[in-house]
């Protein structure tokens, strides 16, 4: 049985300063799992602990006694993508959406959210929206959520 190794610091990758082949797959849905025990893809077994409050983010670095093995990766997944033609069109798809308490992601792109794949769901928007609706194999971000402004 090989050896887990206990993950003693986590790095942000813009922290990062040297490249890792190394990395653990996660899931969008998983980037609030606050212990994880997974094998790399290279086969090492590594447990992490993630501090309360805070979330996986794609490219995180884990180290063990100062040493980085290896990064997050989060997995590309299928996605409604929704393409907004303005403030109001985007107001009626959030709102549309947050119904359902699903989460919905904001990318670089203007006016493109997507949205993770439900069949049932997909069906609803294509009828509400139409050529506007396509489906995308995409990574999800949780720092790409949108979310309610919370006071501080």
């Amino acid at each position: 049985m090989k050896q887990i190794v206990q993950i003693d610091t986590i790095q942000s990758a813009a922290l990062i300063g040297n490249f890792c082949s190394d990395f653990i797959e996660l899931e969008w849905f998983e980037v609030h799992k606050r212990t994880l025990t997974r094998a790399t893809n290279n086969g090492q077994t590594l447990r992490v602990e993630l501090p309360e409050k805070q979330e996986w983010k794609h490219g995180d670095g884990l180290y063990f006694q100062g040493i980085l093995l290896a990064t997050i990766h989060i997995k590309p997944c299928l996605t409604i993508a929704f393409q907004s033609m303005g403030l109001v069109d985007a107001a009626d798809f959030c709102y549309y959406i947050g119904n359902r308490h699903l989460p919905i992601y904001a990318t670089q792109q203007n006016g493109l959210f997507l949205v993770p794949y439900d069949g049932q769901l997909y069906e609803q928007l294509q009828a509400r929206y139409s050529n506007r609706i396509s489906l995308r194999e995409e990574q999800l971000f949780a720092e790409h959520v949108v979310r309610k402004k919370t006071a501080s």
